[in-house]
């Protein structure tokens, strides 16, 4: 088959996760399909898009359009707009006329848009359009609306959950298909749009590279993932320091948590202290991970699936998580990961697993046999060829999946 891609951000280096599901999508399609890839760029991105040509056809950019007055003034000007700051920072000319130039010949036979923040351009109907969701995101703005402490963030994001909601519903019925990373998401479309054939293609983990290790833990270490300037990680990282990590140095007073990631604004960095390690942007997470006695995912914000969850289960790692940071993911409490969503029994949880090292083990080991029979980039893109072929074929009627 004949695929293009399309999406707002430059996929490589994948070092977070919308990058990463797009990258390894494209690579292990590129075994068996003619792969291109449209997203915006700009002069730095020279050996990215190399890279990237190593698997894909071809590699076409639109020059990145910067925001006029900053990030912050264009989200101010955006309460006032009818249409979503998250469509106005991706609506771009120069972007629908290479859509148009590149669609103009011999049609694709998939156009894969990933994320719905994309989706508002003319796709070539000739093509099946596939719309790849990573997360619902009106509902991450909802969620955010409900967790900011902020009255202007508390603002902005149920502006930006009420706008986004209408365009991404109205997404859903305009594309020939939708794939969700998770079944519960996949439920909240069919609810809204039974019409539009969707399945569910999980995110994975690449479980060659995020390997059990052998070398020794650090009892005192816990270990916290991500790229820093997300918002969701950054509330997961100041909810871990000032209202976890304190119950947790009441028992083990050499407990140490790190923030790995780059990006880290100013109130992620001053967190850092004694027993508060903030990495900034590191060229591999893994040792890090590797030395932690505890993976924590503290997330209260967020939607889809985390790939931090599967990296770390990937890697053998006991975790503990609230039950936002790993829903849509196949997890047990109590066999494969630790589940808490109050501070307190965050801490407990933690602490149990820094003590007693036989449970830790025992749930390293079976988070690591799922990610193998279930979690793994070949397996998942498999299922989004399947899909593929069945809308292509007419096999998948409207609301089937």
């Amino acid at each position: 088959m004949h695929i293009l891609v399309i999406s707002p951000f430059l996929p490589h280096p994948p070092t977070w996760g919308f990058a990463k599901r797009v990258y390894h999508l494209l690579e292990v399609l590129s075994r068996s399909h003619s792969v291109s890839l449209l997203t915006y760029a700009d002069d730095r991105d020279a050996q990215s898009i190399q890279a990237l040509r190593a698997f894909c056809v071809d590699v076409h950019t639109v020059p990145t359009r910067p925001l006029r007055f900053g990030k912050r003034i264009a989200q101010l000007l955006s309460v006032v707009s009818t249409v979503s700051f998250q469509r106005r920072t991706t609506d771009d000319p120069q972007m629908q006329q290479k859509l148009d130039a590149l669609t103009r010949g011999e049609p694709f036979d998939i156009i894969q848009v990933e994320s719905s923040q994309m989706a508002g351009f003319r796709f070539d109907r000739r093509s099946v359009v596939v719309l790849d969701e990573h997360n619902i995101e009106y509902e991450l703005y909802y969620r955010m609306y409900q967790s900011e402490r902020s009255a202007a963030r508390r603002l902005f994001s149920w502006l930006e959950y009420y706008k986004f909601k209408r365009e991404e519903i109205a997404s859903w019925h305009t594309v020939s298909g939708c794939v969700m990373s998770s079944q519960r998401e996949l439920e909240i479309l069919q609810a809204l749009c039974p019409a539009t054939p969707a399945t569910v293609v999980p995110n994975a983990v690449d479980t060659d590279f995020f390997m059990p290790a052998t070398e020794s833990v650090d009892s005192d270490a816990i270990v916290f993932t991500g790229l820093m300037k997300y918002r969701p990680n950054v509330d997961a990282a100041i909810f871990f320091v000032r209202d976890i990590l304190p119950r947790i140095l009441a028992t083990r007073p050499t407990a140490v948590f790190y923030i790995v990631g780059g990006e880290a604004p100013t109130e992620v960095t001053r967190l850092a202290s004694t027993n508060v390690v903030v990495t900034g942007s590191v060229d591999d997470v893994r040792p890090y991970v590797h030395r932690a006695a505890v993976f924590a995912v503290p997330l209260r914000m967020g939607s889809g699936t985390r790939l931090k969850v599967l990296e770390g289960l990937s890697m053998g790692k006991a975790m503990v998580s609230t039950s936002l940071g790993c829903e849509g993911i196949d997890l047990t409490h109590g066999e494969h990961l630790l589940i808490a969503d109050e501070a307190e029994a965050f801490a407990d949880a933690v602490l149990d697993l820094m003590t007693k090292p036989e449970m830790a083990a025992r749930l390293g080991v079976e988070g690591r046999r799922l990610m193998l029979g279930r979690y793994r980039w070949e397996t998942v893109t498999g299922e989004l060829e399947g899909f593929y072929r069945r809308l292509r074929s007419g096999a998948i009627e409207s609301g089937s999946h």
